[in-house]
């Protein structure tokens, strides 16, 4: 746990524009209620505002996108765009409510979308999310494709059954010889596994409250539906684990998602709406590397064209050496040509030039809330999952990607030590453990402080078929996800607008000066210094190891003018935040000329300047 941010604690109404205010929000919008509304809303704002259907899901909800901006007829956008995705792990409701309040705003200011266009996927697993709003309530993110989970004759058979009748599928626990759980000793509602080393011996066994209505022998363990949208991208995508689907991008939600940003090339930006908060706490390293860029071993078929020892192990800056040797001249030689050439496997940790950027920007974020009044401490946001969208945005795409969570788990005070637990059987007791299981704790202070207890059904005998009897209790589902909802306007209001800051700092390349020297007989050397004017660089180090997005291309066109030196064309290959470069042609011309020199970047802002070249 550390020192972040949150609005939690804030109560006050939020002091949006002088506009019409955004109406409260009284409860999360169902997947019919959310396509209506985006419909509505597009048909009250014609020419600016167009919602694309993207596809239909298993269980017939639409997958649409709003798109805002002053190009919505265009085949073809000269402006950037961001895109926002919301709820794509389909219990994260907030997030649907946060996207449908960014379009409110983005709407309410046209300077917001004179030069941008937004695209916002309010709900990305329509699904998943039609569940918080069924009985009996349980947090499932999987969409309706039947899957066989067990692999036996029969699908979504054996799901969680309603034991005690309260609307809730929460945990049941009932007493084993072969249980490994026990309850904690400071605070005997929550369970902890037994450790044999300090003479603990397990009692209960912990399930998902439920029968076994298949008569396998095992229990909840193929519940309607089949996979989490939120997990089906292509990095790192989890092959035959649960929720992941046939394969990466096997949904028509998820395919039709990456369709439309492989058809949108001017997106320089994503935003998700979910679990994770990249704006807080930026995306991490840590996860392990098949490949080792200190210790790369040269494979045998590449040896002889190397000069390499096979042996020998090199660093990447000395096998980039060793494949500049044999390239053609001008061959641009960088870590995406090493890795690919030699199969050393994806990317798997944030680039650390990357990370610089990423931190900066959340420190201003977190002032940002400071200056909002968000002073209360939190737990940390969710880590990033293996094959979320955020991951398959920045490793894959090379964009700068954020993510908002919106509201997280309060940090309990000092003073709470709920579920530390104590050794029973030493002599001398030592002091207490810390704590195993810190986010149980913060809820179970926040259930207490916040909802007076009724985040937590206790635990309670009721008959069951199998075991006899068993006890049902546990988490209300959501209670430990969602907000209460008098607060939910004040997070949304204040948090939601972060991203108008953020779209400032999509790179703007200008051409900030520009100069003309004659050097005789019509001939003239122009010089132009384009500067990257924001913070974010053009693109990132990510971007550029996977050489996305395209180069911006510099033209240079006039009536009647020759190249003694450089190209009418020329490539722009990168240029990191507030980063300059001079680009040089020799251009002759027989008579009075206007040269107009562009910079065209497909995802980033651009410029244009005109001279005058005098002629002979």
């Amino acid at each position: 746990m550390k020192e972040i941010l949150t609005g939690l604690l804030i109560t006050a109404a939020v002091s949006l524009q002088a506009q019409k205010p955004n109406p409260p929000v009284t409860k999360y919008h169902t997947p019919a209620e959310t396509s209506a509304w985006v419909k509505d809303y597009a048909a009250a704002h014609p020419g600016t505002v167009k919602v694309h259907k993207l596809a239909a899901t298993y269980g017939g909800q639409a997958f649409e996108v709003v798109e805002i901006g002053s190009e919505t007829q265009a085949q073809k956008k000269t402006a950037p765009a961001v895109l926002v995705a919301a709820n794509l792990e389909g219990t994260t409701p907030l997030g649907t409510e946060a996207a449908l309040r960014l379009i409110e705003e983005i709407g309410k200011d046209p300077e917001r979308y004179k030069n941008l266009t937004w695209y916002v996927l309010p709900l990305g697993n329509p699904d998943g999310a039609a569940r918080l709003h069924e009985k009996p309530l349980r947090i499932d993110g999987r969409n309706l494709r039947p899957w066989n989970d067990d692999a036996d004759e029969l699908t979504d058979e054996d799901g969680p059954d309603d034991l005690n009748g309260d609307g809730l599928i929460t945990q049941m626990r009932y007493k084993d010889p072969d249980g490994t759980m026990i309850p904690d000793e400071k605070d005997p509602r929550l369970m902890k596994r037994a450790d044999p080393t300090k003479g603990e011996k397990g009692i209960y066994k912990v399930l998902t409250e439920g029968i076994d209505n298949d008569k396998d022998g095992q229990y909840n363990e193929d519940g309607p539906g089949g996979t989490n949208i939120g997990i089906t991208f292509p990095h790192l995508y989890g092959y035959n684990q649960p929720g992941t689907g046939a394969w990466s991008g096997s949904e028509s939600e998820t395919y039709s998602l990456m369709q439309f940003v492989a058809a949108h090339p001017e997106i320089a930006m994503t935003m998700t709406y979910g679990s994770t908060n990249f704006c807080l706490v930026p995306m991490k390293g840590g996860r392990k590397s098949t490949a080792n860029l200190s210790a790369i071993k040269i494979p045998q078929r590449y040896v002889r064209m190397l000069n390499a020892d096979p042996v020998k192990t090199y660093t990447l800056d000395e096998v980039k050496e060793m494949m500049k040797a044999i390239v053609p001249p001008g061959t641009i030689v960088d870590d995406a040509m090493v890795a690919g050439m030699l199969d050393m496997g994806a990317v798997v940790n944030p680039i650390e030039a990357d990370l610089k950027v990423f931190t900066a920007l959340s420190e201003k974020y977190k002032e940002f809330l400071k200056g909002k009044g968000f002073t209360a401490k939190r737990l940390d946001p969710a880590r990033d999952k293996d094959g979320s969208f955020e991951l398959w945005s920045y490793y894959h795409l090379g964009l700068p990607t954020f993510s908002q969570d919106f509201w997280g788990l309060p940090e309990p005070p000092k003073t709470d030590t709920a579920a530390k637990s104590t050794p029973r059987t030493e002599p001398q007791a030592k002091p207490a453990e810390p704590v195993k299981d810190p986010v149980m704790t913060a809820f179970m202070a926040y259930n207490d402080k916040q909802l007076n207890g009724k985040g937590f059904v206790p635990w309670t005998e009721v008959p069951h078929p199998e075991y006899g009897k068993v006890e049902v209790g546990g988490v209300v589902p959501y209670a430990d996800l969602l907000p209460k909802a008098e607060i939910i306007d004040s997070l949304l209001g204040i948090q939601v607008p972060w991203i108008f800051e953020l779209v400032k700092e999509i790179p703007q390349l200008d051409i900030e000066e520009t100069r003309v020297e004659p050097q005789g007989t019509g001939i003239y050397r122009v010089s132009a210094w384009i500067r990257n004017t924001r913070r974010l660089p053009f693109p990132l180090a990510m971007g550029t190891r996977n050489k996305v997005p395209p180069p911006a291309i510099v033209t240079v066109t006039g009536k009647g003018i020759h190249f003694e030196s450089g190209r009418e064309r020329t490539s722009l290959e990168g240029l990191g935040g507030f980063e300059q470069r001079k680009l040089t042609w020799m251009i002759r011309t027989e008579n009075p000329s206007e040269v107009t020199i562009r910079v065209n970047p497909v995802n980033a802002r651009g410029s244009e300047k005109t001279i005058n070249l005098g002629g002979k």
